[in-house]
């Protein structure tokens, strides 16, 4: 399956994965982290829920302030 995150394409084994799997996989690991999938921002208790198919564009951000 090839996924395109954060406008580069990444290819993996699964033929489908969760953002959740996808986030592991990719080892994003810090809280705050704001996903947009298929237009929409996505809330991060969906993120079992949804399913990633083959082609699929999704936008990873970190969210975090400094001082």
């Amino acid at each position: 399956m090839q996924l395109i995150v954060n406008k580069i394409t990444y290819k993996f084994i699964e033929d489908t994965m969760t953002i959740s799997e996808l986030l592991l996989q990719m080892k994003y690991s810090y809280p705050i982290i704001i996903v947009k999938y298929m237009s929409k921002i996505i809330d991060n208790n969906e993120f079992d829920n949804i399913y990633l198919q083959d082609g699929d564009s999704i936008d990873i951000m970190h969210i975090f302030a400094g001082g």
